[in-house]
């Protein structure tokens, strides 16, 4: 059978909803598409992120627990959906001291907070170690205040980190914590993914080799412990040329379910790019995942900014009222390729709820409320005009823009002071219907014409009516009721042309 010459209006009678397969119970990559993730129940999950680690302040139980209520129901309030969180702190870290001695109280607060998730809807990351030395915590571990990067427990069998990594007695100690977080909270639906050790390659004696091994063993032992749950390892900030390496390395790795990344605002940084305006930051971060495997789910899984070579939280912080790092930190990274939004770190009084900014999650949350990466299988592109730099995803059924203004950056508005510019008039080089989210504003305005409403600092746009929704249309029409095979060739902003049964088809806007 032979398909004639195809327009718009019929590409729309003929639409037909795209549907995922049940994936199961597990969440993970999303089989319409592996570069996202899908929920249990099969449909596509958008994971909205923060870095809720620890308390800082140390202030005991029974505050630890008053403060995680807290930004957690702040969080979940405003879209927040995924937290990672430290297991190697005091509230929670189930074995403090001694191998194989386990703290009831740390395990009851874990279950307290894994219960609290479930109830706030909050998905969850455990990271289960943090430390970089071996040894008892001196004075200056043992402050309030103070995450210890120095661990007891192991000194019985090594003397350095890299000995954890290859003595099996400390391989013992690490799955015997492991098996008993498993055994704790392992099968609460709140838990998604595990995650070996933050920042691995900051510890030291880092080998790729000898912690290679130990990874993927592990990742394996992970997997038996906590089924169903993602498994992952951990890298510091993509910040140095070492950084391209062990990014490779990382890739690399057996048993890692997606890629992640920590990138920062860090004028020590030794790459231009950790220096300059923070949705380029952060896109490029993303690109750097995708470029690694381009059919995992890729992940800023820690992104802020600090003071010089990570010597503290960022002074701009306190300029920084409004949140327009936030902003970028949470918008680039999905629109730039990623799963998800970025998952800024510094959520407590340094920055986030220091300065109440939880609401840019909520903001996050209403632009990409009713899309299904899975099903529209985005392509993410890049362009800029005089004015803007657009980052956008061609879907099947609609390409979603956010146009970032870029005369807007963290040097004119928190250095020089300059207040953000309205911007009228403006244009992008798409046809179609538009339905623009203004997030600093929190509404829609529907547009035409490719003319943009006045808005400042950036701006969500749906294009509606383009060729790219026209062809997944007539696509699944075709292959659903007449049995084309059917195969896109190219798409221009007027028209896309489609091979259908090895006949050129042009579909006209």
């Amino acid at each position: 059978m032979r398909c004639g010459k195809i327009t718009l209006a019929l590409c729309v009678a003929l639409a037909s909803c795209m549907t995922m397969a049940d994936v199961g119970s597990a969440m993970g990559p999303a089989i319409a598409d592996s570069r996202y993730f899908a929920d249990e129940t099969g449909k596509a999950w958008i994971p909205v992120g923060c870095n809720i680690c620890f308390d800082r302040n140390a202030g005991g139980s029974a505050k630890t627990r008053e403060l995680y209520d807290g930004w957690m129901t702040k969080f979940a309030a405003n879209g927040g959906n995924y937290m990672r969180v430290w297991l190697s702190v005091p509230f929670v870290d189930v074995m403090p001291e001694r191998a194989h001695e386990f703290s009831d109280e740390a395990t009851g607060n874990l279950k307290w907070l894994v219960s609290r998730a479930e109830s706030l809807g909050i998905k969850l990351k455990f990271t289960f170690e943090n430390f970089r030395m071996i040894g008892p915590r001196t004075d200056v571990d043992a402050a309030k205040g103070i995450v210890s990067f120095r661990s007891p427990v192991y000194a019985p069998y090594a003397k350095t980190v890299r000995d954890v990594f290859t003595s099996t007695q400390c391989f013992d100690v690490y799955l015997a914590k492991a098996r008993h977080v498993a055994e704790a909270v392992g099968k609460s639906d709140a838990l998604v993914a595990v995650e070996l050790w933050n920042e691995i390659n900051s510890v030291g004696g880092f080998d790729h080799a000898v912690v290679g091994e130990w990874s993927e063993r592990m990742l394996a032992e992970f997997k038996k412990l906590f089924p169903g749950k993602m498994t992952l390892q951990n890298l510091g900030s993509f910040s140095a040329p070492r950084s391209y390496s062990v990014y490779d390395w990382m890739a690399g790795l057996k048993g890692n379910d997606f890629m992640q990344v920590h990138r920062y605002l860090d004028p020590g940084a030794e790459l231009d790019v950790c220096r300059g305006p923070m949705d380029v930051l952060c896109a490029d971060a993303v690109r750097e995942l995708l470029d690694r495997l381009p059919g995992r789910p890729a992940i800023l899984s820690e992104v802020g900014a600090v003071k010089a070579n990570h010597t503290g939280p960022s002074d701009l912080y306190a300029k920084d009222t409004q949140g327009m790092l936030l902003h970028d930190e949470i918008f680039a990274p999905f629109f730039a390729g990623s799963a998800g939004s970025g998952q800024p770190w510094h959520w407590d009084y340094q920055y986030i709820d220091g300065n109440n900014l939880w609401w840019h999650f909520a903001r996050f949350a209403e632009a990409v409320k009713g899309v299904d990466p899975a099903a529209e299988h985005f392509r993410p592109f890049h362009t800029e005009t005089r004015r803007l730099r657009i980052w956008g995803l061609r879907g099947e059924r609609v390409v979603l823009l956010w146009c970032r203004d870029k005369a807007n950056t963290w040097e004119s508005e928190l250095v020089r002071g300059e207040s953000p510019a309205m911007i009228s008039g403006e244009k992008i080089p798409f046809s179609g219907s538009l339905r623009c989210y203004l997030p600093w504003e929190n509404r829609w305005v529907e547009a035409d014409d490719g003319v943009l409403p006045d808005f400042s600092r950036s701006i969500v746009v749906r294009v509606e009516g383009s060729p790219e929704i026209a062809v997944a249309e007539v696509r699944e029409s075709l292959v659903a009721k007449d049995g084309c095979a059917v195969q896109d060739v190219s798409y221009t902003d007027l028209s896309a042309r489609l091979k259908v049964d090895g006949q050129i088809v042009v579909i006209d806007k």
